[in-house]
């Protein structure tokens, strides 16, 4: 378990599904699927917010169960 704040761990989730929707803010399923870069992009978000929710702790993420 990380010795950062808890909630700087929500911050980041909440950046990077920020960031994501920038990323695919005003474009298609098919133009997104042929561009490599954005791809790229959100997948790295969803990597950032796939490691900073392993780093709540579990008492949070017990209480807030009916969030993802």
């Amino acid at each position: 378990m990380s010795k950062r704040d808890s909630v700087l761990f929500l911050y980041d989730i909440l950046e990077c599904i920020e960031k994501i929707e920038r990323y695919i803010s005003g474009i298609t399923y098919e133009d997104f699927e042929r561009d490599e870069r954005t791809i790229d992009a959100v997948l790295r978000n969803l990597e950032v917010i796939g490691e900073a929710a392993r780093n709540i702790p579990l008492e949070i993420r017990n209480r807030y169960y009916d969030i993802p």
